[in-house]
């Protein structure tokens, strides 16, 4: 793949103090919001949900590779699968400026065996968030497949962020992984039931699950209710921590 075709004027950089990795960014887009988020909020970690020196890890949703470049800082390696092309090209621009790599798959990865689909595009400004599930009514593209079950192997670690295209993969995932965070999007989906039984799932096959509670009574989300969404934290052998 040519990458920075797609940006011919230079893009700033946005160094983190926390971490000290550097990103290049796209002006007035989420683009700092992710990294912030990623990067100095550290969403994706906990005190007993940590990225180890020697995991594997793949990063479904790699979106400019805030996650990525963050497990490759702790020692990690990492296989990154982003549908969109000029996301991918950020990914491989943040790569090298960090000194960093690892591998990149230019494809939306699905629960069946579906070779192309429609990636639909929010946009502000540039590109920001695309969903395979979504018509965010922005724009589109035809983006190529790749099955989950040709992603993950027994024993992996998984960040998932795949804006909906997550809900149909955990529901019919059978493996059992290392450790599994994701990002369940009801903007996508406000059925909280679906939520649930999910989280139900992940119970089976983990040791342990950290999910966000929600109070029974309500079985629909709200469009008051922020942020809309919830992240799961899941792994195994919790002795580890």
């Amino acid at each position: 793949m040519n990458y920075n075709n797609l940006f011919s004027n230079e893009l700033p950089i946005y160094v983190s103090e926390k971490t000290g990795l550097k990103f290049y960014y796209r002006p007035n887009t989420s683009d700092i919001k992710t990294i912030i988020e990623v990067v100095e909020r550290d969403v994706y970690q906990k005190k007993y949900f940590q990225i180890k020196a020697n995991e594997h890890w793949i990063d479904l949703g790699g979106n400019i590779g805030a996650f990525t470049l963050l497990a490759l800082s702790k020692g990690a390696t990492v296989d990154v699968y982003e549908a969109d092309n000029e996301h991918c090209e950020l990914i491989k621009m943040n790569l090298d400026l960090n000194r960093l790599k690892a591998n990149i798959i230019n494809k939306a990865v699905v629960h069946d065996d579906t070779k192309e689909i429609t990636l639909y595009i929010q946009k502000n400004g540039n590109t920001w968030r695309n969903s395979i599930i979504k018509n965010w009514r922005g724009g589109k593209k035809t983006v190529e497949c790749i099955n989950i079950n040709e992603v993950l192997k027994e024993g992996d670690c998984c960040k998932m962020d795949i804006e909906g295209a997550e809900m149909l993969i955990l529901e019919n995932i059978k493996m059992k992984l290392n450790k599994l965070v994701f990002e369940w999007s009801f903007d996508v989906d406000e059925n909280i039931d679906r939520y649930r039984n999910v989280v139900k799932k992940m119970e089976l096959l983990f040791t342990k699950v950290h999910a966000g509670v929600i109070n029974e009574k309500h079985n629909v989300w709200l469009k008051s209710w922020f942020p809309p969404c919830k992240n799961v934290y899941c792994y195994q052998n919790f002795s580890q921590f």
